[in-house]
């Protein structure tokens, strides 16, 4: 451990061995598709929590639970064997402050990852659209050619047209290939105004198809309007401190939303 805690770290909680393990990657972004389909993934299949990664570039707050505990912001591994594959699950409460913070968290968890025999990475992200059709598309980019078919015989579509992914849905996968392994980033259409789960089960159908297992989300909505209510409760509290004179960062504008995160 640095005890000057300079850059991030990750204290393992139990030691694991999986066999050839996945890794699948769910991050708040928007339209919070991918956060709610890594969270609803973990608790559906029991998936054992086994490390956390602790950063000096998540923001600079804690969260002082109802028990009294402080608990600073963190990203979580968990590890489940599913039929097809050994899964590691990473999901976190935020995503670093800065550019350089993101790239040095992306290889703290890469590095981790490839300690732990992995050779594939599945980052899951909104992707920011006016959508109308009852079912969203998921769009796949990835690092090889061969990983890309595998993906649309799974029932992801070829993107449109060029699209700017920001953060670290399209940095894990895509710097992923620097450690030998495969990456892709399933990005599904979302307003992304609101915490969809639509877009989290449709994103979810895919991910089952690729594990060999089902995953119920029948659920899943009414965890979205549990988890909005809970976003809500927070960014009034914010209003609060800004009114009291503590500095807090300024709203995102509509127009970062149509950017993939």
């Amino acid at each position: 451990m640095n005890p000057r805690f300079l850059e991030s770290m990750i204290r393992v909680k139990k030691s694991v061995k999986p066999k050839n393990p996945i890794l699948i990657m769910g991050l708040p972004g928007v339209g919070f598709v991918s956060k709610l389909a890594a969270d609803h993934l973990i608790k559906t299949s029991q998936a054992e929590h086994f490390a956390t990664l602790y950063s000096p570039n998540f923001p600079n707050q804690v969260i002082a639970m109802k028990n009294g505990a402080l608990r600073p912001f963190s990203m979580r591994f968990y590890y489940k064997k599913f039929k097809k594959r050994d899964v590691v699950i990473l999901k976190g409460d935020v995503q670093p402050l800065t550019v350089e913070g993101q790239y040095e968290v992306t290889g703290k968890i890469l590095e981790f990852f490839q300690r732990l025999g992995g050779s594939e990475v599945v980052a899951m992200a909104g992707y920011a659209l006016n959508r109308t059709k009852e079912k969203p598309d998921v769009f796949c980019s990835a690092t090889s050619k061969s990983y890309l078919e595998y993906f649309y015989k799974l029932g992801a579509k070829p993107n449109q047209a060029v699209i700017p992914i920001v953060g670290m849905a399209g940095l894990v996968p895509a710097i992923s290939r620097l450690y030998h392994m495969r990456g892709t980033c399933l990005l599904v259409e979302t307003p992304g105004q609101a915490i969809d789960a639509t877009g989290a089960s449709v994103l979810l159908d895919l991910i089952s198809k690729m594990l060999g297992d089902r995953i119920d989300t029948k659920t899943l909505r009414g965890k979205a309007e549990k988890a909005e209510h809970f976003l809500k409760k927070i960014e009034l509290q914010a209003r609060k401190e800004e009114q009291a004179g503590f500095a807090i960062p300024e709203t995102p504008k509509k127009d970062v939303l149509s950017y993939i995160h």
